[in-house]
């Protein structure tokens, strides 16, 4: 086999060693985003819960204001009555009284729901929070098993990306440039043997003439279909 050939053969198989340590560190990279969504999600609903006590407090405060504003009538009534003579105008006193004795008594009933809404809401607050503890206690035993995968699978691929970066020395560089313009745009082989009479690829037929140089000559040439690299591996 022509040296030139064995030296790109030995770089695409470098290559192809990393791209596979890449591929399981990704995987581990996106087991961690997982947890990591998981709990964003779960903390996610912590703001949604503190969201709606503080919109149920901004209620009650309302009522609040308008049970006060009724007692505050109620009490101006009361008082008008009592200075009063009796008569139409104690009368009419004493039905607004009334009335408003009525309005009052629904406000604070709207108080006392306005009141339990925050205290379910705060509820939820609380269970929400409790929710993301236990969640992130879960996750630290799974979270320290791929911290020590992720640290090997980067040491290895230190390893790997030393030993693909000396291969890549070693070959010449117009046919590396060549090697890594296609590599760029096709995954994972760019270099590939003939299948007979075609391409191992795309299966696009070779005309003999060009199969018979690269059998004699070691050769590498370009797939007319597909681009890649093609060499000639003898069957014997």
């Amino acid at each position: 086999m022509n040296p030139d050939l064995e030296k790109l053969l030995d770089l695409q198989d470098k290559d192809l060693t990393l791209l596979d340590v890449d591929q399981r560190l990704d995987q581990v990279l996106a087991e961690e985003q997982a947890l990591d969504e998981a709990v964003r999600s779960a903390e996610a609903s912590i703001g949604v819960a503190q969201r709606s006590v503080a919109e149920s407090i901004r209620r009650r405060i309302e009522v609040e204001g308008r049970v006060e504003t009724y007692r505050k009538l109620q009490e101006g009534r009361r008082k008008r009555i009592e200075v009063s003579r009796p008569g139409k105008d104690t009368a009419g006193l004493m039905a607004e009284l009334d009335l408003s004795r009525q309005v009052l008594a629904r406000e604070e009933s709207d108080w006392f729901r306005a009141q339990e809404a925050v205290q379910a809401q705060e509820t939820r607050v609380a269970e929400a929070e409790t929710a993301v503890e236990a969640l992130k206690a879960e996750q630290v035993a799974p979270r320290e098993a791929l911290a020590a995968r992720r640290a090997e699978l980067e040491a290895e691929r230190a390893v790997a990306l030393a030993a693909r970066d000396a291969s890549a020395a070693a070959v010449a560089k117009p046919l590396r440039s060549r090697y890594e313009r296609l590599r760029g745009s096709r995954a994972p082989r760019a270099v590939v043997a003939l299948a007979g009479d075609a391409c191992g690829a795309c299966y696009t037929a070779v005309p003999m003439n060009r199969r018979a140089q690269m059998r004699m000559s070691g050769v590498v040439d370009a797939c007319e279909g597909c681009g890649v690299m093609l060499y000639f591996v003898d069957a014997s």
